[in-house]
């Protein structure tokens, strides 16, 4: 590959990979990511840009493929004839048999049933694999990361949304319709606040930072947070978003901190019941909140665990932080394209 590429210090896959580099696209509620990536996970020629969420469905898919294009005219001619296709990870619910995005609730308005993968096959050549953003990420870690060899573990990832997947006895576990794992819509608080995807009480709507985010605009539309709305104002016309919520509880606003404490402990509480049903070896949490919160975030959780949690379960579980950080989504587009799963080809043929 022509792009210099720095070395990812990642040990020798421990899952199948794709037999050359793939095109990988990172598709997120903010942001578009996209590289390209050989098998040992080393990234090439990434770059990043805003998703046009705002703008609708066909700026989303567009901007996707123009991304990949540039991704694809960085490459040298041989990296370019011996890429095995592109791995798509976006936000679910998706139907990875015809590569459509369902209903992500945070991308942006009319986002719904909307084809990605036949679009991108037909404008680049390639095949396309499409998944959920969590299969990807824990994929990622299965192979390059911290869950390598563990064979029964939850991914979650805490961010604007917060989502899962399941892997179980060392397989992807997408249940009967391929979408199992939303463990971010989860009710955690019968009559706590209503969620992006319309429900109420849902850990997202309570943990994540759009969650927190819109918690705390209610209260600064309520009058009982003065502190949040003086910050508010100063970043105005920007929204407040979580991190200023988490500043602000560092620095003593009462309301931030009963915000920041209820999604730690709706976070820990959910582990709970996860550690219970699926009994995990491994809970690995990644995302921008929980990385940015860190032992903070973390510790209340295991806490929790070890409260509440049945013995057997608990005792056997570790929770730990993912280690591949934003790279996890473009980093698992190798093993997602080494399952040989749904590839869907140019004018929506799939194998």
């Amino acid at each position: 590959m022509q792009p210099k590429a720095a070395d990812s210090g990642l040990p020798p896959p421990a899952r199948p990979v794709a037999t050359g580099p793939v095109l990988a696209l990172d598709l997120g509620a903010s942001r578009i990511r996209v590289a390209a990536v050989s098998p040992d996970g080393r990234l090439h020629a990434r770059a990043d840009a805003r998703t046009p969420g705002a703008h609708g469905p066909d700026a989303v898919v567009e901007a996707c493929i123009q991304r990949l294009r540039g991704v694809l005219d960085a490459l040298d001619g041989e990296a370019r004839r011996s890429l095995a296709g592109i791995g798509i990870a976006a936000p679910g619910p998706v139907d990875p048999r015809i590569g459509t995005l369902i209903e992500p609730p945070n991308v942006g308005p009319g986002l719904r049933d909307i084809p990605l993968a036949v679009p991108i096959a037909d404008a680049l050549g390639l095949p396309v694999v499409l998944e959920r953003d969590t299969h990807v990420a824990a994929l990622g870690e299965a192979t390059y990361g911290i869950a390598r060899g563990v064979r029964d573990f939850l991914y979650l990832t805490v961010s604007t949304g917060i989502g899962g997947a399941i892997i179980a006895n060392g397989e992807l576990y997408g249940g009967a319709d391929g979408v199992a794992g939303e463990i971010g819509h989860i009710p955690v608080d019968l009559d706590g606040p209503l969620c992006g995807c319309g429900s109420r009480g849902h850990l997202e709507a309570i943990s994540s930072g759009s969650g927190i985010a819109r918690q705390a605009r209610m209260a600064i539309e309520a009058g009982t947070a003065p502190g949040l709305a003086r910050i508010a104002e100063r970043l105005a016309p920007a929204p407040l978003e979580a991190r200023d919520v988490a500043a602000a509880e560092e620095a003593g606003d009462p309301v931030a901190a009963a915000i920041m404490a209820g999604a730690r402990q709706a976070f820990g509480a959910a582990l709970v019941g996860l550690v219970n049903v699926f009994n995990p070896a491994l809970i690995v949490v990644g995302g921008t909140l929980a990385r940015e919160q860190g032992e903070r975030w973390l510790g209340p959780a295991r806490e929790a665990v070890t409260q509440h949690a049945f013995r057997v379960p608990r005792e056997r579980v570790r929770i730990v932080e993912a280690v591949l950080g934003d790279d996890v989504g473009l980093v698992g587009a190798q093993p997602l394209l080494g399952l040989g799963g749904h590839a869907i080809r140019g004018r929506g043929r799939a194998t």
